[in-house]
Parts: C-alpha cells; sequence; structure tokens
C-alpha cells in the first residue's frame, strides 16, 4: 500500500566532545519533527512551524535547496525512482547554526522518510554512507542515526562506526548564543597545518575520553577534553567561550567543550550533580562578555531517528 505520511524525529547531536575532532558524536534528546506528505504541487517545499504548529520565520530553506528535501531525493535518485512531491513540515527545535546538529537531523530525516516511502527494509550501512556525503563527515550523522555516544571514521566512501558504551547516565547542560556561527565560517579559521606536538595532545585525550566514558571512570573528563587541533582557534570568532567551559567545570561539571562548529557549548553532567548549577554559571560567563546565552538540560538519546509511517 502506497505511504502518504511519514514523521521523523531526529536528534540533536553534538560532535568532537573536545578532542574528537569530526570523529565523535553525542545524541541528545531534543528532536525536531519533520512530516513528509504527499502532495499534488509541481515541486516539492517545506515550511517551518512552532511548537504549537503554527508557521514561523526560520533561516531553514523552503525549496528544493532544504536539506530534508535534497536528501529525500537523493535517496529516490541513487534507487533508480522518480520522488514524489513532498510537503515538508518542520516542527524546529533544534538551534539552526549553533553546533548542536541541524543540518545533520535535516539529512537523516530525509533518508528515513525515502527509505518508508519506498517500502524498503532501512540500510543501516547505506544509510550511514549517504548521509555521511551529503554532510561532508559522519560524526554528527552517525549519532544521530545510532544515537548514544558513537565514533566513527569515512574509508573512501564508506563509514566505519563503533558506538561507545557508556557507564552510567550523562546529562548535557548547553549553553547557546545569541547568534549562529555557520560551519563554513568555523572551518576557515582552522589552519592548514598543526604541530606535531599538538596532534600527538590529542591522540591521547581522544583515547582517554572514550576509555573513560566505556569504563565509568569519569574522573579524567575535565581533562580528556581538552583540545588543541579546534578549540582553540574557534575561540576566536565565540567571544566568552573558554571562561564558559571553565565556568562549567568549577560549577561541577566533568568536563565541558564547544560542540560541533560552536558556538554552542555543551558540559556533562552525572547524576548528582545540580544541573541549574552548572547552567546558570555558563550563563554568567557568557554574560560578561556581553553575549546572551539560553541553556538547556538535555540527556543522552539512547535511540537515532525515530520514524512514524501512516
Amino acid at each position: 500500500m502506497p505511504v502518504d505520511k511519514v514523521v521523523v524525529r531526529p536528534p540533536a547531536t553534538s560532535a568532537n566532545m573536545g578532542p574528537g575532532f569530526d570523529s565523535l558524536g553525542f545524541a541528545m534528546e531534543l528532536r525536531d519533527e519533520l512530516t513528509f506528505e504527499r502532495t499534488g504541487d509541481a515541486e516539492s517545499m517545506a515550511i517551518t512551524l512552532d511548537p504549537d504548529g503554527k508557521p514561523c520565520e526560520s533561516m531553514i530553506p523552503t525549496g528544493s535547496d532544504n536539506l530534508a528535501i535534497r536528501a529525500f531525493a537523493t535517496a529516490f535518485d541513487e534507487a533508480g525512482q522518480q520522488a514524489p512531491r513532498v510537503r515538508v513540515s518542520i516542527v524546529n527545535r533544534i538551534p539552526v547554526a549553533r553546533g548542536l546538529g541541524s543540518s545533520a537531523a535535516a539529512i537523516v530525516a530525509g533518508l528515513v522518510a525515502a527509505d518508508a516511502f519506498m517500502g524498503i527494509e532501512p540500510d543501516l550501512q547505506r544509510r550511514l554512507n549517504r548521509a555521511a556525503r551529503i554532510e561532508g563527515h559522519p560524526d554528527n550523522t552517525a549519532a544521530c542515526i545510532l544515537g548514544g555516544v558513537t565514533a566513527s571514521s569515512l574509508v573512501g566512501a564508506r563509514v566505519l562506526w563503533a558506538k561507545v558504551p557508556v557507564r552510567g547516565n550523562l546529562l548535557a547542560v548547553v549553553a547557546v548564543p545569541d547568534f549562529p556561527v555557520p560551519t563554513r565560517a568555523a572551518r576557515n579559521v582552522l589552519p592548514g597545518n598543526v604541530p606535531y606536538s599538538d596532534a600527538v595532545f590529542n591522540v591521547g585525550r581522544v583515547a582517554l575520553l572514550v576509555a573513560s566514558l566505556a569504563s565509568g571512570d569519569y574522573a579524567n573528563l575535565r581533562y580528556a577534553m581538552d583540545d588543541r587541533l579546534h578549540q582553540p582557534y574557534r575561540s576566536a570568532i565565540v567571544p566568552g567561550m573558554v571562561n564558559a567551559m571553565r565556568a562549567a567545570c568549577d560549577a561541577g561539571a566533568m568536563g565541558s567543550y564547544m560542540s560541533g562548529a560552536g558556538p554552542s557549548i555543551l558540559a556533562l553532567l552525572s547524576g548528582d550533580t545540580q544541573p541549574e548549577i552548572v547552567a546558570t554559571a555558563m550563563e554568567e560567563a557568557f554574560a560578561r562578555v556581553r553575549v546572551n546565552a539560553v541553556t538547556m538540560v538535555l540527556p543522552m538519546a539512547m535511540s537515532g531517528a525515530e520514524c512514524e509511517v501512516s
């Protein structure tokens, strides 16, 4: 029976986790909701809705350049089929251009919806490969598809991946400054080469980070999340970043880092720390450099993008 409507709920994701540049991703329970419905219109289109279901202004494209529509069409093209025209209604909860995986969520939603419309069994490896190719790197898309904490790497066109078996409950406090940082701008500030000593530094820190998460021994997280490959360079375009990270740890967070390409800052907590204290410390650190930031307290998303077909 033909599918007329698919609802996909992809989670927000935080890439890098400090030293894991373009390789580690963390999924969080903040989900966009994208509804794909067949339409008789000449072209596919997207609209953005507020949580009450009312149309609202947004940075999200409305036409064929919308990432969810592009991913949807790509999946059909590669299957040798003509994509149906769809109307995509997007309840946007993941802040756009804030380093929280909004583009990965759109891409994954489009691919998940396409499989549902075509009536084919999801091929996890194909979905991971395709999403990474569209996004350009696999860290956010892998976490969005798989949930939890993921390690991923591109080998040719194939994504190699593993879920990190995190011990214990992790809670994220996310501080979101009131200005966007496009990924391209964040990458433009990175150098073409880094000192050998900095590369060795990051190798040690990312190994310690993954081992700490897998063992449940979080005592070293504050230092395991140190980075020399991207955060020092990007701090120049995110005023207050370093102070907000330090304030989060001083207030009880186990570790803190710039989320993805920024400007959002994420702090990880265990169950015995009061997130409100950490959130206030991060907000105040940004306020001291006249940056307004809102905070969210988000548990780790154990599952990736969810799909409902009707």
